[in-house]
């Protein structure tokens, strides 16, 4: 993410875990977890890149033993929060396209509806890429916003900048073909892609063998 959706972030960091900011997610998470049943395993290590108040790891990490569970975000706000809570999850402020872990650390990394926010969104693969242990998950996340009626789009849009949120500043990456080339460009098979109702899905595997195409 760049500066300036840091500070957007920063500000609302104080009200992000209210009911009002999480009734989308209590769905959205619960996707994701269900989503991921084939693709994380107990003692996992996982890393949420664009964690916020790390609610997400939280959740994962009722459902599996064991997990080591890492969270990265450039809102130190949101930091500042996360590290609030009693548990062993290991937060940090980092940027997403400089992340402070050695090559091939994870066994999972998940971006759940942030990776549109980014600014090198290439760097982001790379560095995903670059962490990943070999023939272990990406899961990228969002809303499919794409496929909505217009008037319910126009809805979310006005919702999303109450929330200090532009989604039309980031249109162009909630589609699927940009970041199906972008992340198979960066040498990941695409092995999965779901569109369930509102939500969007991609699970990309590290292979390290993998010749680097772009989608038809």
């Amino acid at each position: 993410m760049g500066k300036n959706t840091a500070h957007k972030f920063n500000k609302v960091a104080k009200i992000y875990n209210t009911p009002i900011f999480q009734l989308y997610y209590l769905w959205a998470h619960k996707a994701c977890i269900n989503f991921l049943k084939d693709y994380v395993k107990d003692k996992f290590k996982v890393l949420d890149v664009a964690c916020g108040t790390g609610i997400f790891l939280r959740k994962i990490d009722k459902h599996y033993k064991g997990l080591e569970l890492f969270g990265i975000d450039n809102s130190k706000e949101m930091i500042s929060i996360a590290n609030q809570y009693p548990d062993v999850i290991n937060f940090m402020v980092a940027s997403a396209d400089k992340i402070p872990f050695e090559n091939n650390s994870f066994d999972l990394i998940t971006i759940i509806d942030a990776f549109y926010y980014f600014q090198d969104k290439e760097a982001v693969l790379k560095e995903c890429f670059r962490i990943l242990k070999p023939n272990h998950s990406l899961l990228i996340f969002y809303p499919a916003i794409d496929i909505f009626p217009k008037f319910i789009l126009e809805q979310i849009k006005f919702f999303s900048r109450l929330f200090l949120m532009n989604l039309e500043e980031y249109s162009d990456f909630i589609k699927v073909k940009p970041l199906k080339n972008m992340a198979i460009a960066t040498n990941f098979a695409s092995v999965e892609e779901k569109t369930k109702l509102i939500h969007r899905f991609f699970i990309f595997i590290k292979n390290e063998n993998t010749n680097k195409k772009t989608c038809a």
